[in-house]
């Protein structure tokens, strides 16, 4: 039997064991744009991480939720007069994303230099047999963005380095808690803290 006490930390009776945490960088400007507390699923042939986001207080991104409400001396809930407080989306703030504004033609320029570092890359380190699903995946999820494009929201990360990803975001379903994020995964390198 385990429980579960805290993200990444279970006790088993007498013993702990600790499950390191994934980061995940950017190829070209080493910027930390996600980690694994976040679950995504991959879609276009395998090229886009789609994760789901939340608003959330920037008291709360970070911390961990063990489901005892307030029982561990958590702050009252309830009105005391106080103004409600700042509500970030939790995968943005975690990793200090910066938005970042485009306009349609600056983003299909962006894009193609993107994609074309990104097949340079691949071809670099020894992928050549991934750079076929990478551009059709990546084709086909850029020709989904330019219908939608003012409903999406652009991020890059804490440089703001345009060399590299642009993260995207977009609200697929209206009732869910936060835009899903779109980030291009063989742009990220895991590394294991």
């Amino acid at each position: 039997m385990r429980i579960k006490l805290i993200k990444n930390i279970y006790w088993y009776p007498k013993k702990f064991y600790y499950h390191k945490m994934k980061i995940f960088q950017d190829v070209f400007t080493n910027d930390e744009v996600m980690s694994d507390i976040f679950p995504f699923t991959l879609d276009y042939d395998d090229v886009i991480m789609k994760v789901a986001s939340k608003y959330k207080t920037k008291d709360s991104c970070g911390n961990v939720d063990i489901g005892c409400g307030n029982a561990f001396g958590g702050e009252e809930e309830g009105g005391d007069g106080e103004e409600p407080a700042e509500k970030v989306i939790d995968v943005a703030f975690n990793a200090g994303l910066v938005e970042t504004p485009f306009s349609k033609s600056d983003f299909m320029t962006f894009i193609k230099n993107y994609l074309k570092n990104m097949v340079a890359y691949l071809k670099e380190n020894g992928k050549e047999n991934r750079v076929a699903d990478f551009q059709k995946g990546a084709q086909n999820f850029v020709k989904s963005v330019v219908p939608k494009f003012d409903d999406f929201t652009f991020y890059l990360g804490t440089s703001e380095s345009m060399d590299g990803a642009l993260v995207l975001s977009f609200w697929e379903n209206e009732e869910a808690a936060g835009p899903m994020f779109y980030f291009f995964k063989d742009g990220l390198k895991e590394i294991k803290c």
